[in-house]
């Protein structure tokens, strides 16, 4: 099926999903010799992502047999590269290959310049064969897989780089305050032991973060999540996400729990080991290990999953950069995918993880410690870590991959600012928030 045909099934029939309009699309046959794929990408040219991404593409560049060239062009982090994609959609000068998360992919899919990857990924002559599926860890991948309307199960990107939303506990002060020496089993359980650092003389209680990311962990914890695939409907009076935003508010009025100006002050305070927990990105254990190094804190700390409410057991968000492939022709989209195949094989993910302390989307490689070359993460964390993304034990959250979460994401902190200062009660709040995020749905999603 041509490019011309797709936007012109598109334009016809605005009920046709993304996925049916390309559904017959065949790569066979397909020669992509000679192409030049240019990817727009998120990595400062002084990381070790850049480093590492650079000796991919040369790798690539001099090796693969059909004479491709990557070029790579660093537009800024995802703010100015969304912004730069809705100036090239526009103009139809679109690059090849693209970094983003899904909610913003899934925007660019419902202009119609996105390719479905699964139609590269199951391609009989192009794609990854069964028994290497198999070796992937579909958690990840499958976060970019939309499997509401109008995307009905399209692939719109591949994971490449990706961390985790972890929950640090501080062993020597949860045993000080008189609990047994481990990480809370459950949300009762960290309620209990913040409430009595709260109470403590020498320490506080949980440093709590009203940004929307942290919100959504504990509402998973809670067995829920904001929005629900199947109604393709934000739920935010749901009584999970309600039961998140009580526990936020009783823990402060309690004084389980203390609100911070500063950013990073919670993983910074933990640092310090004046608080005997904190939540952030797995991206940062360097700075939280840094400044406990500085302050001298030899206290025994530990990273894992959320603990979750009473029988809902452990749980992980995952935030998962990925890279989309966008429209062309046919060989410009088979060459750009021959180079995201490449990037998922093992030893370019090997180096990858080695090199950057991100996580690999494969489950067949060992990351050992001479392998390890990020200075700035302790390779024992990352095995920690990697430890958890890999315990089938733990629930995996995401985010909702569609265009309106980043607006709906922006309305979240403001709620939650409004409930803990006393100006509104959760459920209140929520049924307003709720209202506002079905608007932004219909307006941004259709």
């Amino acid at each position: 099926m041509t490019r011309i045909l797709l936007a012109f099934l598109l334009a016809l029939a605005p009920g046709l999903s993304l996925v049916q309009a390309q559904s017959d699309m065949s790569y066979e046959g397909v020669d992509p010799s000679g192409q030049t794929v240019v990817y727009w990408h998120q990595y400062s040219d002084d990381s070790s992502q850049a480093e590492t991404m650079a000796a991919l593409i040369e790798d690539f560049n001099s090796s693969n047999e059909y004479g491709i060239t990557v070029e790579a062009i660093h537009q800024g982090s995802y703010g100015p590269i969304e912004d730069l994609m809705n100036t090239a959609i526009l103009s139809g000068e679109l690059p090849n290959l693209v970094a983003g998360y899904a909610n913003a992919v899934a925007g660019w899919a419902n202009e119609g310049v996105v390719v479905d990857i699964n139609l590269l990924l199951n391609s009989p002559d192009w794609g990854i064969p069964p028994e290497e599926q198999a070796q992937l860890n579909f958690n990840l991948l499958n976060v970019n897989q939309l499997d509401f309307p109008p995307f009905h199960g399209m692939r719109v990107a591949w994971a490449n780089q990706n961390s985790l939303h972890v929950f640090y506990t501080n062993l020597d002060i949860v045993e000080a305050l008189g609990f047994e020496r481990r990480p809370p089993a459950t949300l009762e359980e960290f309620e209990e032991i913040a409430c009595a650092a709260g109470d403590s003389e020498m320490y506080q209680g949980y440093p709590l973060d009203t940004g929307t990311s942290h919100f959504e962990s504990f509402v998973a914890a809670h067995g829920g999540a904001i929005y629900d695939g199947a109604a393709d409907s934000y739920i935010f009076e749901s009584a999970e996400v309600v039961a998140a935003l009580e526990l936020f508010t009783r823990m402060l009025e309690n004084n389980c729990a203390y609100l911070f100006a500063e950013r990073y002050q919670n993983t910074g305070d933990f640092a310090i080991g004046i608080t005997p927990f904190a939540a952030g990105s797995s991206a940062g254990i360097p700075f939280i290990t840094w400044d406990a190094a500085t302050a001298e804190m030899t206290d025994e700390w530990v990273v894992t999953a959320f603990p979750g409410a009473e029988g809902v057991g452990d749980i992980i968000q995952l935030f998962v950069p990925s890279q989309a492939i966008l429209t062309g022709t046919p060989e410009a989209e088979l060459a750009t995918w021959l180079f995201v195949k490449y990037l998922a094989g093992k030893d370019a993910q090997l180096a990858w993880s080695g090199a950057t302390g991100y996580f690999s989307i494969r489950n067949d490689i060992e990351v050992t410690e001479a392998d390890f070359t990020e200075p700035r993460m302790p390779f024992a964390r990352f095995i920690e870590v990697s430890g958890i993304l890999n315990d089938d034990s733990v629930s995996v959250y995401s985010s909702p991959g569609l265009p309106s979460y980043s607006a709906v994401r922006g309305l979240v902190p403001n709620v939650i600012a409004e409930v803990v200062n006393g100006d509104a009660a959760p459920a209140d709040a929520l049924a307003e928030l709720n209202v506002e995020a079905a608007e932004l749905h219909e307006e941004l999603d259709a």
